[in-house]
């Protein structure tokens, strides 16, 4: 990441949105350059987000995660229906 564009700002944006590691990334650095309340409390949320979650926790991961479920599921109700259908023949 390009050292010009480190912002507090910047580092809230990611946190934000989900992007953790970037964030701590940031956070990091600005604390290497000066340390404010607001910036050690960002480094701290970060730190236990990443403690909490684990690293690779971006957003885009986890929309994955939740599309594979959904596909599951709307396979596995196609086969309910099919089942259902069955059963109505057989009776």
């Amino acid at each position: 990441m390009i050292q010009d564009i480190k912002t507090l700002e910047l580092a809230k944006i990611y946190e934000s949105q989900g992007y953790y590691e970037d964030a701590l990334e940031i956070y990091s650095f600005l604390n290497n350059r000066e340390t404010t309340n607001e910036i050690s409390a960002g480094l701290k949320r970060m730190e236990k987000r990443m403690e909490d979650e684990g690293p690779g926790s971006h957003p885009e991961e986890k929309i994955f995660g939740l599309f594979e479920k959904w596909l599951m599921l709307m396979v596995l109700q196609q086969r309910l229906d099919n089942f259902k259908k069955i059963k109505l023949r057989l009776l």
